[in-house]
């Protein structure tokens, strides 16, 4: 068990293709950044994050349906994910509050995941990258939670996930450095892995052809809206 979930035909190829005319048309697109600015040493791409602009939120939004779906039944599987680091209180069938546990996921939480994943996390912000061809990638070894000035919101994030645009038939990959793992790129696919440093990772160069994903995280909620007091 690696904790690496691969989704095939997560997404419709029409959304891969709106998504990846995107990156390629919109004013908006930057060198692609890592948590320390743009650093051509450590990634080449050229990227857009969707949740800045207005007129892209419908089609983030369309995405966010899709991940949420597919979070679900990641969350479904790894349900630690859902009780472990917060304690999730349910009413059962008399309804009496119970605390969710792996003993009880069955009959309290396994109708409940998407609703609970819903409570529990959010999605980062959307960023669309492209690779190009012989040229493109992230190839430092990287993991996803790292503090920062100010929020720390880079410390939310449980799990990254990315959705390949497109196929790449050399090159490309995702490759998970503890896991021993590479992943190869097809369109509507979808990646979930966790965020810390146990699945560093990296991004190789598209050999055959440029190479196009849609990528986040499944963050915590704030302290603030989770442990908010009701009404």
């Amino acid at each position: 068990m690696d904790f690496i979930e691969v989704y095939p035909n997560a997404i419709p190829d029409e959304l891969c293709d709106r998504l990846m005319e995107t990156v390629n048309t919109h004013p908006g697109v930057i060198d692609g950044i890592t948590g320390h600015g743009v650093d051509l040493e450590k990634k080449i791409s050229r990227d857009i994050t969707m949740d800045n602009f207005q007129e892209l939120l419908p089609l983030r939004n369309e995405l966010l349906n899709y991940t949420l779906k597919h979070s679900a039944q990641y969350f479904e599987k790894y349900a630690l994910g859902l009780m472990g680091a917060v304690a999730v209180t349910l009413a059962d069938e008399q309804g009496k509050p119970q605390t969710l546990t792996p003993e009880n996921f069955d009959t309290l939480g396994r109708h409940r995941v998407q609703p609970l994943v819903q409570y529990l996390y959010r999605s980062g912000s959307i960023n669309i990258q492209y690779y190009q061809k012989g040229k493109g990638g992230y190839p430092h070894w990287h993991s996803e939670q790292f503090p920062q000035m100010g929020h720390n919101e880079a410390l939310h994030r449980v799990v990254l996930y990315m959705f390949y645009l497109n196929d790449v038939e050399e090159g490309g990959e995702t490759e998970f450095f503890y896991q021993q793992r590479k992943i190869k790129p097809k369109k509507g696919t979808m990646v979930i892995a966790p965020a810390g440093f146990t699945h560093s990772h990296r991004g190789n160069m598209p050999i055959s052809g440029d190479k196009y994903i849609a990528t986040s995280w499944v963050m915590f909620n704030r302290a603030e809206k989770l442990y908010a007091p009701l009404g």
